[in-house]
């Protein structure tokens, strides 16, 4: 796995630096490395563990692919392209929205089918609120927040967990397993 992340971190370093000096517009320059350098890691994420100061290592090579797109020295602000465009940023997608967004999507794609994958996905769900000593999903997300990062990765789960309280996610809209039913059912809080 460690392999997996040395690529993954190669090619974001190969796709900022194929963008400094691309005959792009700022905007195709940023759209390509969102394709070739935050890709790679969007593929893998569900599926490997990343620890807190690896997650917080990608953000740099992210941003620095942005001010290459824009034909801006590294050493300027960053604050320009991490905000959002409706505060006249440029939205640099961060390693923590990228990972939550994968891990909600691997569910997704996992819990559609009555099939074997939804039957281990719920089982090892069941081991998890097990060993949080949680009953619910809705309870584990709250109860993570007393961990570190590198604590609650043990698995897909906590993981899952641990990122949508860091985004706040957790009440509205969302899907409720409980360890008792196992059950999908909307979440009413």
């Amino acid at each position: 796995m460690s392999a997996t992340r040395e690529v993954v971190r190669e090619k974001a370093r190969v796709a900022r630096d194929l963008i400094k000096s691309h005959p792009l517009t700022p905007e195709l320059s940023a759209e390509l490395f969102v394709q070739k350098g935050i890709g790679a890691f969007r593929f893998s994420t569900a599926l490997i563990e990343w620890s807190q100061s690896e997650l917080e290592g990608l953000p740099k090579i992210w941003v620095q692919a942005y001010k290459n797109a824009w034909h801006v020295p590294w050493s300027s602000a960053n604050s320009l392209y991490t905000f959002p465009t409706a505060e006249c940023g440029h939205e640099c997608p961060l390693p923590s929205g990228a990972l939550m967004q994968a891990l909600l999507q691997h569910v997704d794609q996992c819990m559609r089918h009555e099939d074997v994958v939804k039957k281990n996905m719920l089982a090892q769900l069941a081991r998890t609120l097990t060993e949080w000593r949680c009953n619910s999903f809705t309870v584990l997300i709250d109860d993570i927040e007393l961990w570190d990062w590198n604590v609650a990765n043990k698995d897909f789960w906590s993981q899952l967990a641990k990122s949508l309280h860091s985004h706040r996610c957790q009440s509205h809209g969302q899907k409720k397993w409980t360890k008792n039913s196992l059950q999908c059912s909307s979440l009413k809080r």
